[in-house]
């Protein structure tokens, strides 16, 4: 099974992006994103506020995950990760895009990828947890065949069966 090449996106502006797997190299790129994002540790405590913690986490992610990222100008502004649990049949999915790129097509971009990398791998469904009020998430992990699986008031689980 081939993993997914770097490609060139055309967001919703008009603005071009590459996009594709994380490689070794981008390691830099990417814990840098996570240190101008803002606001941190709003969205279930993700990204990390503490420096030392964030980059535990990032280097937890680069490591256990399957992981994709948006690039513009040398610039890592999006990144998401498909964590596969155990049996290798599942995956959590965390998906982060710097503020002044959201609302552009990006996180669809991410996803898609993402999800076409989790039927490679052979995984029955990846699940993700959203907070009720984020309705832009809500309203990207739809439109990509996420439906909630709970009724939680705070934050809500939703899955995609592949």
């Amino acid at each position: 099974m081939a993993q997914v090449q770097r490609l060139t996106y055309i967001d919703k502006l008009g603005d071009a992006y590459d996009m594709g797997p994380a490689r070794d190299e981008d390691r830099a790129l990417l814990i840098q994103m996570y240190e101008c994002f803002v606001p941190k540790a709003v969205t279930q405590g993700l990204p990390p506020a503490n420096p030392d913690t964030r980059l535990e986490w990032i280097l937890g992610l680069l490591a256990d995950g399957e992981n994709f990222l948006a690039w513009q100008e040398g610039k890592v502004v999006g990144h998401c990760s498909l964590i596969l649990d155990e049996s290798m049949t599942n995956g959590e999915y965390l998906i982060f895009v710097s503020n002044t790129h959201r609302n552009r097509g990006l996180g669809t971009g991410l996803t898609a990828m993402a999800v076409e990398r989790a039927r490679e791998l052979g995984l029955d469904t990846i699940w993700l947890t959203v907070e009720a009020l984020n309705f832009r998430a809500i309203k990207l992990y739809k439109k990509i065949g996420f439906v909630f699986c709970d009724s939680g008031e705070r934050e809500r689980i939703m899955i995609l069966r592949l």
